[in-house]
This record gives C-alpha cells, sequence and structure tokens, in this order.
C-alpha cells in the first residue's frame, strides 16, 4: 500500500457538499433568485462556497505559488452540479468494476474519475502527490476519492496542480505572477488537459465567436471574465 495515501482527515463537519437535494432544486426548478431554486441556486451556493473558503483557498494558492485569481476561479467553474458522493461513491466503483470484468490489467478509467468540490481526476491528483497512479490498487483509489471529499485537501491537491500546469507550458517562469493570457492557458489545461498544443489555445482567444476553435480557450476565458467579482470575494468586500 502507498503509505502517501495515510495524508487526510475527512471534516464532515465543514460547508455542506453537493447533493442530490441540491441538484434536483438547481436542474428540475425555474430560476428564482429569492427562494434560490434553479440556476440562482447554482451561482448562490458556488459564491457562499468561495466566501466559506477563502482563507483556504489564500493559503493554498500562496502554498502552491500561484494567484489566488486561478485557483477562485477554477473553483467556481468546478463547485456545483453532480451530487459529489455519487462521483467517489458510484462512479469509480463502476468503471472498477468493468474494468475487473474486461481484465484491464490497467486502472486507466477509473483513475479518470473526477472527485471532489473542484472536480479533479483521481490520476491526476495521484501524480500531484508524487504517487504513480497505475500502481493504485481499488482501495487506495477509493481512499484518494475520499480524501478528495475534504474541501481543504482539495483545494490544495488543486493547487499544486494548477503549478504544475503552469510550469508546464511556461517553464521557469514565477507561477504567482501571470498575464492574464497565461490564467486563460494553465484554466483552459485544467479543464481540456495538456494534450492540445498551447499556440492553438492561444490564437483561440482571438477565434471568431462560434468557431470550434473557440471552445479551446472558453473555460480559461470565464476565468478573466469574473476577475473582479472573484477578487472582490477574495478581499472579503
Amino acid at each position: 500500500m502507498n503509505e502517501s495515501l495515510v495524508f487526510c482527515k475527512i471534516d464532515e463537519y465543514g460547508f455542506p457538499h453537493w447533493d442530490g437535494f441540491d441538484f434536483l432544486r438547481w436542474y428540475t426548478l425555474p430560476t428564482n433568485w429569492t427562494l434560490s431554486t434553479g440556476s440562482a441556486h447554482l451561482w448562490l451556493y458556488k459564491t457562499a462556497w468561495l466566501v466559506y473558503h477563502r482563507i483556504i483557498l489564500q493559503q493554498s494558492a500562496r502554498e502552491a505559488y500561484i494567484p489566488v485569481l486561478l485557483l477562485a476561479g477554477v473553483a467556481v467553474a468546478e463547485v456545483g452540479g453532480t451530487p459529489e458522493r455519487f462521483k467517489s461513491v458510484g462512479v469509480l466503483q463502476f468503471r472498477q468494476l468493468l474494468e475487473a470484468i474486461m481484465q484491464r490489467e490497467d486502472n486507466q478509467r477509473s483513475n479518470a474519475t473526477s472527485v471532489g468540490s473542484i472536480a479533479i481526476q483521481i490520476g491526476v491528483a495521484a501524480r500531484t502527490l508524487h504517487i504513480r497512479p497505475d500502481t493504485l490498487s481499488s482501495f487506495e483509489q477509493f481512499q484518494l476519492s475520499q480524501c478528495l471529499l475534504d474541501n481543504r485537501f482539495n483545494i490544495n491537491v488543486v493547487a499544486f496542480h494548477l503549478r504544475d500546469l503552469i510550469l508546464y507550458d511556461y517553464p521557469g517562469i514565477d507561477t504567482s505572477q501571470l498575464t492574464d493570457e497565461q490564467i486563460i492557458v494553465t484554466g483552459s489545461r485544467y479543464n481540456r488537459g495538456i494534450e492540445r498544443n498551447k499556440q492553438d489555445i492561444i490564437d483561440s482567444i482571438s477565434a471568431q465567436k462560434g468557431t470550434p476553435q473557440r471552445a479551446y480557450s472558453e473555460y480559461g476565458r470565464r476565468i478573466i471574465e469574473k476577475k473582479a467579482t472573484i477578487m472582490k470575494i477574495m478581499r472579503g468586500e
């Protein structure tokens, strides 16, 4: 067993996780800002999540030496949506079962399961923690998925993964000081991975609206579009 996986203590009394009730309240009801239903419920939850975790986000950004805007922006994009525990207790086990039935010796499919308030793949989280994803047993995958349900642990792992993504495209730079373009590239990498050429992402920023190329940088551009609001929350204003 990887000794590195004995590393977390789940906070059962922290901020409420997005669950099936939240999903139904968002997905099935019309938007009403007074009653917090529909899209209003999702955005009110995202805002409350940012406010509650503001200090942790700031601390993790400092520890990873990245802009808090980047970390908080990814959080805004990821928090809410699919009930969190469904991914670690449901999706993960289903993928593990498929691998067993297909007699797959690797665990690539199950390692691709995204877990946590700020969704991150189990395999990516393992690499960020300097653990080889292909060495994880089914139990260790489950253990890591449960750790990622702890928001403090989740935020910290995501912060260091973002630093790794920055250095992938911009080796040797001061990772705490990024231009808007660099934030867009790194944010887009978080969503789409490292397969696409960096220049394709940069070119998509100015690509014509409605073209397929424009989508390459959409995730990162949303962070910059919400920059003023995110930083106002991070400053506690």
